[in-house]
C-alpha cells in the first residue's frame, strides 16, 4: 500500500525558499529540493501543492520506513489500553457499559464531543483510555518525529500547521478552503439526515429549534469540540497525508490515509462492541465497507482544504468534525445509534457525493503530482 524501493519509503525533504504564483483557483507554488530537484509531472498543468512547501532543511534524501513506523505506533498505542486495563484489574475496556453509566449518572449524552467526553471520563474514570486510543495518531506521528533525523525542523513544522493560514498560503486561498469544507461537509450531513428520515436511518434525535445564524455557529463550535477531529488529525492529516503527498497525488494520498484511518479503527469497533452489537456478518459486509467509504471521502475533503490553505491543520479538524455530526443535524447524536450500518451508508454516500464535487471542480490540482529526483 505504501510506495517506497522494498520496504522503505524515500522522504524528500524541501527548502523552505519557494516561488509563489497563483493559478484561476487560488495560490499555486514551486520550488526546489535541497539534494536534487522537486519535479513537476510531465504535464505543464501541473503544479506542487502548497501544503508543503515548507519542510526542513537538510543536505541528503533518506531512505527511511517512516509511514510503516508511524502507522506501527498507531496501533501500538492502542496496545497501551488493555495493558493499562490488565494492570487496573480489568473491565476498563467495557466502554458501552461505562459510557451508559457515566450518561447515567450525569446525565450527559455520549457523542463525539470532546467537552461531553472529558466530563462523561470524570464520572468513569475508564473512559480516559478511549480518549488515549484517539490520541494515538499524534502521539505516534510525535514518536516518529522524534526519532528521525532534523527532529527539531521537523517538529517546528509540524506545530506550523496549526497556523490558520498554512506557512505557503494565503488569506485569500484560506477563505476559499475554510468556506469550501464548511459548505461541502454540511451540504452533506443535510443530504444524510434527508436520506435517513425518508429510507435507511429512523432520525432518533433532532437538534434543538435554532434560528439559521445560531444553527451554523453551534455547528461550527461542536465540529472545532470533537474529540475524533482535535485528538486524531495531527496525525492523519498533519503528518501521514503530507508525507505520502511527497510522492503522490493529493487525490492519492487521500485515498491511502483514508483507508489506513478506516482500518485504525478494528480495535475500537472490537473493544466498544460494535461488532458484538451488529454481529460479525453485518459488521463485515454491511458496516465496514460504509464506514471506509466515509473515511475516504471526508479524506480528500479534508486533504483538499489543508492544501488550500497552504498547510493548516484547522480545515481538516473541521471536515472531519463536521462529519462526526457533534450537534446532531442528521439526527443521529449517541454513539451507539451513530455506529450503525444504516448511519454509515447515508453518510459515506453523502460524504462522497462531496468529495466528488471537489474532484470534479478543482481537479488539476488534486490529481497533479510532485516528485522527488
Amino acid at each position: 500500500m505504501w510506495h517506497g524501493d522494498g520496504d522503505s519509503i524515500w522522504l524528500a525533504v524541501r527548502q523552505p525558499s519557494l516561488d509563489r504564483g497563483q493559478d484561476s483557483m487560488g495560490d499555486a507554488v514551486s520550488g526546489q529540493g535541497l539534494t536534487g530537484k522537486l519535479v513537476e509531472d510531465t504535464s505543464s498543468s501541473k503544479k506542487l501543492n502548497p501544503a508543503h512547501t515548507e519542510v526542513s532543511e537538510c543536505t541528503r534524501l533518506f531512505k527511511v520506513p517512516k509511514l510503516y513506523t508511524f502507522y506501527f505506533l498507531c496501533f501500538a498505542c492502542l496496545g497501551l489500553i488493555p495493558v493499562i486495563d490488565l494492570l487496573a484489574g480489568g473491565g476498563l475496556m467495557d466502554f458501552d457499559r461505562l459510557g451508559a453509566s457515566a450518561s447515567a449518572q450525569t446525565g450527559i449524552p455520549w457523542t463525539s464531543s470532546l467537552i461531553d467526553m472529558l466530563r462523561l471520563a470524570v464520572a468513569e474514570p475508564g473512559l480516559w483510555l478511549l480518549l488515549l486510543g484517539s490520541a494515538a495518531p499524534p502521539l505516534a506521528a510525535l514518536i516518529t518525529l522524534l526519532v528521525w533525523p532534523d527532529r527539531l525542523a521537523a517538529l517546528r513544522q509540524w506545530g506550523r500547521r496549526l497556523r490558520p493560514v498554512g506557512a505557503a498560503g494565503s488569506l485569500r486561498g484560506s477563505v476559499l478552503a475554510y468556506a469550501g469544507v464548511i459548505g461541502l461537509c454540511l451540504l452533506g450531513l443535510v443530504v444524510t439526515g434527508m436520506i435517513g428520515q425518508r429510507t435507511l436511518t429512523p432520525v432518533l434525535e433532532t437538534p434543538a429549534t435554532l434560528g439559521i445564524w445560531a444553527i451554523i455557529p453551534a455547528l461550527l463550535m461542536s465540529a472545532l469540540l470533537d474529540q475524533g477531529a482535535l485528538l486524531e488529525e495531527g496525525g492523519w492529516r498533519g503528518f501521514a497525508a503530507p508525507e505520502l503527498e511527497l510522492r503522490y497525488s493529493p487525490v492519492l494520498a487521500a485515498l491511502i490515509v483514508g483507508l489506513a484511518w478506516g482500518f485504525w479503527h478494528l480495535p475500537r469497533d472490537l473493544t466498544t462492541g460494535v461488532i458484538e452489537r451488529l454481529g460479525a456478518l453485518e459488521y463485515v459486509f454491511a458496516y465496514l465497507p460504509s464506514f471506509l467509504m466515509g473515511t475516504i471521502a471526508v479524506s480528500v475533503i479534508a486533504s483538499w482544504g489543508m492544501m488550500r490553505s497552504g498547510g493548516s491543520l484547522w480545515p481538516a479538524i473541521l471536515a472531519h468534525g463536521l462529519a462526526n455530526d457533534a450537534f446532531g443535524l442528521t439526527g443521529r447524536v449517541p454513539i451507539t445509534e451513530a455506529l450503525t450500518s444504516g448511519h454509515q451508508l447515508t453518510q459515506g454516500i453523502s460524504m462522497m457525493l462531496a468529495a466528488g464535487l471537489i474532484l470534479g471542480l478543482d481537479r488539476k490540482r488534486m490529481f497533479s503530482s510532485v516528485k522527488a529526483t
